[in-house]
């Protein structure tokens, strides 16, 4: 049966909890620590970014940590604990404002914009995306941010879950495509030519119609903006139906009026 390791962590072969924070970072036996999870986080993501995420292995690590493998389970108990290190080292680099903006539609956008430069100077984030991994330290203040931008509006916990894992993720990926070795010039032109030609073949009349009155190709950047815009968009359409239906929703909510 699977035991212990010296600093009182479940080794890698026995069922770890769901998230690495149920751990405390030291063990309460053995010598004193040589590592911590900060340093080893903060190497996994050098190595990452030098090679790729493939080549982040406990066995890599371990090696220029310079010490054992089984030792490294004494700060990491899985790799998937590995994972949820990195992408919370990744969640510190937000810039926060010191007082709450004052229009959290802007803001919103511009932490979309932060998180696309995170995933353009770490492109193999988009690869940690699934499955969903519990949120360490600094994704908390990510979420508690963002949730706070949106306290002014009437939409549900859910809702605004669901707008926030939205943008993150159009963001996230829009970065790491940017980031790609191939030109993005490239694709887009290889792109339109590909849909013109099927446009050509008079199977897609909707396409063909769509690309008769389709203006010049716009920039990255602006076709970013855009979208986020939309995303915000959406969430502002959800509010006013939301207003809208919940007319009357007093101390005692009508059925179905949401919060």
């Amino acid at each position: 049966m699977a035991g212990m390791t010296a600093t009182g962590h479940r080794r890698a072969d026995v069922a770890a909890p769901t998230s690495i924070w149920d751990f405390p970072e030291h063990g309460s036996r053995g010598p004193k620590p040589r590592h911590n999870r900060a340093a080893i986080a903060a190497l996994a993501v050098r190595i990452a970014d030098a090679e790729c995420l493939e080549a982040v292995t406990m066995r890599r690590l371990a090696g220029e940590l310079g010490i054992a493998v089984m030792s490294l389970y004494n700060y990491v108990p899985a790799k998937e604990h590995l994972a949820q290190l990195m992408t919370d080292q990744l969640a510190g680099e937000y810039a926060y404002p010191v007082t709450p903006p004052p229009d959290p539609r802007a803001a919103i956008a511009d932490l979309a914009g932060q998180t696309r430069d995170i995933a353009r100077r770490h492109p193999w984030l988009a690869g940690l995306l699934h499955p969903p991994m519990p949120p360490g330290p600094n994704g908390l203040r990510y979420l508690d941010y963002s949730l706070g931008l949106l306290a002014g509006s009437r939409l549900g916990t859910g809702a605004r879950l669901e707008i926030i894992t939205m943008i993150r993720g159009f963001a996230t990926m829009y970065g790491a495509m940017q980031a790609a070795p191939a030109s993005t010039s490239e694709q887009t032109t290889a792109q339109v030519q590909a849909l013109t030609r099927a446009a050509a073949q008079g199977r897609y009349p909707n396409l063909a119609a769509a690309l008769a009155v389709a203006g010049p190709p716009r920039r990255h950047d602006d076709i970013f903006r855009s979208g986020i815009e939309r995303l915000i968009e959406t969430a502002r359409l959800r509010l006013r139906r939301l207003t809208r239906s919940n007319v009357g929703c007093g101390p005692r909510r009508k059925a179905g009026c949401e919060t």
